[in-house]
């Protein structure tokens, strides 16, 4: 009796210890499958963060960079299309130069041209940015390693921006506009002046009709006088082009007129000058004999001088005049003295 319990025993203590391995292989089974599961969830949920950020996995691109004046707000992961179509994506923003160098990872650059150039656009309503290129019309392909110059449109924050810093001047522009009004009203106020305008605008039809109906009355006179212009000018083309050999003529005859007057005028313009020298020589002979103590000048510019020699003359004139009226003794010997 003993014995079939102690076996019992031992036979439950074998089941016990069998159901025990057995149910720690199926919670180590279990533990597997979730950490599988939870490892292809943590990689499922990877993948959609990546692809609702735009990366690619791909192989084959082509670095190109971009040179725009400001960032506009692009960010890393932004995609990047051709005429609309995702070409790639951004990679890296950065500062360069004063400006900025925006490098993205494309996967075809085979249709850029050289004259290729690109915008920083809204991606959507909500927000986003994207790279818009456009490919160019050039003939010349475009070098890897080149630069592509970009452009940064205002977007919907820097216009609101724009009208708030302008916003002011908007409200001055109104005022200014209301006290505009207001003076065109007063003036308007007591009538004179729109009567004014009113008579004006009467005039300048009267003036109209009066100006139509000139025309009209005499539009048989102004057309005959059209006619007469018409033929007048027709006569002087053909009076022109029958009398152009003699105009020739005489202009060919004017222009060796002109040759032969040259010489002349040549020696006359040295006659001239010979006659403006000789000018000069007779003042300075003439400032020599006014500064001079010569006879001349002492003849001249010096009264005593003058006198007294208008004296000896008037002596002479005398002494002539005496002996042509009482004759000359003249005692004259040869040979011997007295």
């Amino acid at each position: 009796m003993w014995q079939k319990k102690y076996l019992n025993g031992i036979l439950f203590c074998d089941f016990a210890l069998i159901g025990n391995i057995a149910f720690m292989n199926v919670s180590k089974n279990t533990e597997i499958k979730v950490g599988i599961v939870s490892l292809a969830a943590v990689i499922l949920l990877v993948l959609g963060i990546s692809m609702g950020k735009g990366f690619k996995f791909s192989t084959g691109t082509t670095l190109l960079n971009m040179r725009f004046p400001a960032s506009g707000g692009i960010q890393e992961s932004a995609p990047v299309v051709v005429n609309g179509v995702d070409r790639g994506d951004v990679i890296s923003v950065k500062n360069d130069n004063g400006s900025v160098l925006i490098t993205a990872a494309m996967d075809n650059i085979d249709d850029l041209k050289n004259d290729a150039h690109a915008r920083i656009t809204i991606l959507e309503i909500t927000g986003g940015k994207k790279i818009e290129i456009f490919p160019g019309t050039s003939g010349e392909p475009f070098k890897v390693g080149d630069e592509i110059e970009g452009s940064t449109p205002p977007d919907i924050s820097e216009l609101v921006a724009l009208f708030g810093e302008v916003s002011g001047d908007a409200i001055g522009l109104v005022r200014r506009l209301d006290t505009i009004a207001s003076g065109i009203t007063h003036m308007l106020e007591d009538g004179k002046l729109a009567n004014d305008i009113k008579l004006t605008v009467s005039n300048l039809k009267n003036i109209s009709d009066n100006a139509n109906t000139l025309i009209d009355d005499n539009y048989n006179n102004i057309q005959n006088s059209l006619n007469d212009l018409a033929i007048i000018t027709q006569d002087l083309k053909v009076a022109i082009k029958d009398n152009e050999p003699k105009v020739s003529s005489i202009i060919a005859d004017l222009e060796n007129t002109i040759k032969a007057i040259k010489p002349i005028i040549n020696k006359t313009d040295n006659a001239i000058a010979s006659a403006d020298k000789l000018i000069l020589q007779l003042n300075d002979i003439a400032k020599e004999v006014k500064d001079g103590e010569g006879f001349a000048n002492k003849l001249i510019y010096d009264k005593q001088f003058a006198g007294t020699l208008d004296s000896a003359l008037t002596d002479i004139y005398r002494f002539i005049k005496f002996i042509e009226e009482n004759g000359v003794n003249v005692n004259l010997r040869l040979g011997t003295r007295p």
